[in-house]
């Protein structure tokens, strides 16, 4: 029986449980959608987001936990490049402008060449797919799920 957000407005606050993690291992990533450029509240960053979503897990992944967690469809995610804004950090946004780069042409294999800019690569990033690692940090009595190893698909 499908349940409408007004019924869930009636659910107590302590018949609500923690759901599953999205279990660690191996997946297949696509970006999901054209990345999001934004700069923090601060304005000390420039942030590059690549929306993701897994399509696939690989061997390496729990059954029993994936099957807990559901939907490989609700496996949402990010990976961000952090761009530095003041002056002095110079060498660090031309690592980070580096590191896309790699990301773009390298990992998802975006098509272009040399005389393709960082703008239009971005917005050929949608659907590329790569592998990557999920990864569970802790803060506090969270559990978050990082992207982590990207590599290309063979």
């Amino acid at each position: 029986m499908a349940m409408n957000f007004a019924d869930a407005l009636d659910t107590k606050a302590s018949d609500i449980e923690r759901p599953p993690v999205l279990p660690q291992g191996t997946y297949v990533w696509t970006v999901s959608k054209v990345p999001v450029i934004s700069t923090s509240n601060s304005g000390e960053w420039d942030i590059i987001e690549f929306p993701l979503r897994a399509v696939s897990a690989e061997s390496d992944v729990d059954e029993d936990e994936l099957a807990a967690f559901g939907s490989l469809n609700a496996a949402m995610n990010r990976m961000s490049f952090m761009f530095p804004t003041a002056p002095e950090k110079d060498s660090d946004r031309k690592r980070t402008l580096f590191n896309l780069k790699r990301f773009l042409l390298e990992t998802l294999r975006v098509e272009g060449d040399d005389d393709t800019t960082i703008k239009e690569l971005l917005a050929g990033a949608i659907n590329c797919q790569f592998m990557a690692i999920a990864k569970w940090r802790q803060v506090d009595d969270a559990t978050y799920v990082d992207v982590k190893s990207p590599a290309p698909l063979d």
